[in-house]
């Protein structure tokens, strides 16, 4: 018992990890984070199974399933984009919480393979987690990726485009993927190459959203220079991953945890400063003029009990 649950957990906190890292500067808040996984973990397996074994035949697990499964996955990043609208940032924030809960969905659909298996467990580890275990996290993440484009489209009809077409590929590449799986070891690589494939193309996406938001984030913090709100020096920190990283260490190190917790809020607090600006200036309706400001003084308010040489003290 104790290989499988091991085999299940560890590839999981290891991929959920390595995307928490990806989301550098905007890191969304862990309850939707958790929210995300558990969704993909417990009801999607649990609706998926109820229904394919509802309407699937001999071919369930290659046609069926993939049309089941991929709506339920998909039904958590909707409930996300509706309901936590200010949270739903873009691309890179619908190829994390895409990727979270297919994690969750293979956490638990492996655990029931392996707790079944009739046959040769450390075979089926092999094809379920190291061979094809980026497979979920890849199909739901398309439709992640058409959540974020959607975020700022205003044309109604093209949103609904999106939406049909990111669903529909995470289907097409979940069934080609499963009809080659059927084929045996030629059918194994193929179904690798898919999925490991398609994961490299999100990933480079996800790279590609992460320096645009490190554009936006550097252009938009240049006027809090001018008005005093930030330095020069506090400005390279900010649009830097790295010395933020450095700046929250020398602020444990010289000022204790409410220190460094102190320096962390500020350079979330000046990134959503940063990407309200930006969502302001392209017109979008979810945010006012109000927020820009209640924002700037919650950036003075911390500002003022920032440790003294953490490097990073806002002016006010």
């Amino acid at each position: 018992m104790l290989l499988p649950i091991l085999a299940t957990l560890i590839p999981t906190l290891f991929y959920t990890l390595l995307l928490w890292w990806l989301d550098r500067y905007e890191k969304e808040p862990l309850p939707l984070l958790l929210a995300a996984f558990l969704w993909g973990s417990i009801p999607a397996v649990a609706l998926a199974i109820f229904f394919s074994h509802l309407l699937g035949g001999t071919q369930g697990p290659i046609v069926v399933a993939p049309l089941i499964e991929e709506p339920f996955k998909a039904a958590a990043l909707l409930m996300l984009f509706l309901f936590f609208r200010r949270e739903f940032d873009g691309v890179l924030d619908g190829i994390i919480y895409g990727a979270l809960v297919g994690f969750g969905f293979a956490m638990t659909e492996n655990a029931l393979y392996f707790l079944h298996s009739n046959g040769s467990l450390s075979l089926l580890i092999w094809l379920r987690i190291v061979l094809l275990g980026l497979g979920h996290a890849f199909f739901t993440s398309i439709v992640g990726v058409a959540f974020g484009l959607m975020r700022y489209e205003r044309r109604w009809w093209m949103a609904l485009l999106l939406l049909l077409c990111g669903l529909g590929l995470s289907i097409f590449f979940h069934g080609l993927s499963n009809q080659a799986v059927s084929h045996r070891l030629i059918g194994w690589l193929v179904a690798w190459a898919i999925q490991s494939g398609g994961a490299v193309v999100v990933l480079l996406v996800a790279l590609l959203a992460w320096r645009h938001e490190r554009s936006w984030l550097c252009r938009e913090l240049v006027e809090e220079i001018e008005r005093g709100l930030i330095t020069p020096q506090e400005y390279r920190t900010v649009c830097s991953s790295t010395l933020r990283v450095r700046a929250q260490l020398h602020a444990l190190l010289h000022g204790g945890w409410a220190a460094f917790l102190r320096e962390r809020q500020l350079h979330h607090l000046l990134t959503e400063l940063a990407l309200l600006k930006y969502q302001l200036r392209i017109g979008d309706r979810f945010f006012s003029p109000d927020d820009l400001a209640d924002l700037r003084e919650q950036v003075r308010r911390i500002g003022r009990t920032a440790v003294s040489g953490s490097g990073f003290r806002v002016s006010s």
